[in-house]
C-alpha cells in the first residue's frame, strides 16, 4: 500500500505541475497512507516523499497537513500552495460565492479568506466540510482520493478566476439556486463520509467521480 501510495503522490505532482498548480516556493502535497494515522509528503524541493504523523505540530507545512488529516476523516489528500487567483482573492478579502453546481458538488461552501499563521484557522474553516480555504495568499484543497485532489484544484482555479474577473469588472454575477447548492451538498456529504468508512477500512475509496 505505501509503495502504491507514493506512485499517486508522484502522479499527482507531475499532473499539478505540468498544469502550474504546484511547484512554487511555500508549495506542499500530501497524500494519506491507508490503514494508518499517517501520510506521504513533498514540497517542491523534496528529493523523495517524507512520511509524516498526524500527530505532528509546529509551524511546518507538516503540521498543518497534519492538523487537517486529524480534522477530516474523508481526506485522502491535502494541497497547499499560493496561485495568482488565491492571491487575488485574498486581496479582495469577500468570500467567493457558489457560481457552478460542479463547484457546489465538488467544493463545498468556501470561506471568507484567513490571515496566515494560526494552522487552527484552516481547520476551523474546513471542519464544516468545504473542501477549499483561502490561507494568506494560499489555497488549501482537500479530496477524498489522490485523483480528486488535482481535479478540485483545477475546478477552483475556474471559479476563482471567474469571481475575481467580475469582481473587478463590476459587473452583476449570478449565483446558483439554493435547492441546487443544497442538491449537490448533500451529494458532497455523502462522499466524505463514504470515503472516511473506506479509509477507517484501510483501503482508498472508489466511485469519487460520479455526480
Amino acid at each position: 500500500m505505501s509503495e502504491t501510495t507514493i506512485e499517486l503522490l508522484r502522479r499527482d505532482e507531475a499532473r499539478l505541475r505540468n498544469k502550474a498548480l504546484f511547484g512554487h516556493p511555500g508549495d506542499s502535497l500530501s497524500v494519506r497512507i491507508p490503514g494508518t494515522e499517517q501520510f506521504f509528503l513533498t514540497t517542491p524541493q523534496s528529493e523523495e516523499p517524507r512520511t509524516v504523523s498526524f500527530q505532528a505540530t509546529g509551524h511546518e507545512a507538516g503540521a498543518l497537513h497534519a492538523a487537517i488529516y486529524r480534522c477530516r476523516a474523508d481526506a485522502g489528500a491535502v494541497l497547499v500552495g499560493r496561485t495568482p487567483w488565491s492571491a487575488a482573492l485574498a486581496r479582495i478579502g469577500e468570500t467567493i460565492p457558489v457560481l457552478f453546481d460542479e463547484q457546489a458538488r465538488r467544493l463545498g461552501k468556501v470561506g471568507k479568506p484567513l490571515g496566515a499563521g494560526r494552522h487552527q484557522r484552516v481547520v476551523d474553516a474546513l471542519s464544516g466540510g468545504g473542501n477549499i480555504a483561502i490561507y494568506g495568499d494560499q489555497r488549501v484543497c482537500l479530496g477524498a482520493t489522490p485523483d480528486t485532489v488535482v481535479f478540485g484544484a483545477e475546478l477552483f482555479t475556474k471559479c476563482a478566476m471567474a469571481f475575481v474577473l467580475a469582481h473587478s469588472s463590476g459587473r452583476r454575477f449570478k449565483r446558483l439556486p439554493s435547492l441546487v447548492r443544497y442538491i449537490a451538498g448533500d451529494r458532497l456529504r455523502k462522499d466524505q463520509k463514504r470515503a472516511a468508512q473506506s479509509y477507517a477500512e484501510g483501503r482508498i475509496p472508489d466511485g469519487m467521480t460520479g455526480y
